[in-house]
């Protein structure tokens, strides 16, 4: 019974990781996170420390000894929390709806659009 937890941990952690090599690739998110996330680089890095987190839960599951199996575990769970502390760092701050406009410099700025127009 233990094979087939593992080989779920392993499975899952195989579809955690081919989002975030997509997010740290091509900066792909998925859609119904695709607003709070303000940097998918970093977010892809925590969904693969996630993914490996996973991996290595179901490796400590069918892992032969009490004792390999208790230290696997110990650091797959400290890397869960990593990758839940990498995560939360790459998306937008609480409270924050919509991007803050830039603040407008002293004196005139004409540019190739016509004043006051910066992209």
């Amino acid at each position: 019974m233990s094979i087939y937890l593992g080989a779920f941990f392993a499975l899952g952690a195989l579809v955690v990781a081919v989002g975030g090599i997509a997010a740290i690739t091509y900066g792909w998110v998925l859609p119904s996170i695709r607003a709070k996330v303000v940097r998918p680089r970093l977010y892809g890095l925590g969904v693969l420390v996630l993914a490996l987190g996973l991996f290595l839960m179901g490796a400590a599951v069918v892992a032969s000894t009490d004792v390999v199996e208790s230290a696997v575990r110990t650091v797959a769970v400290g890397l869960v929390l990593v990758s839940s502390k990498v995560t939360r760092t790459s998306g937008r701050p609480t409270g924050v709806d919509q991007q803050i406009p830039d603040k407008t410099l002293p004196g005139s700025a004409v540019g190739p659009d016509g004043p006051g127009d910066r992209q």
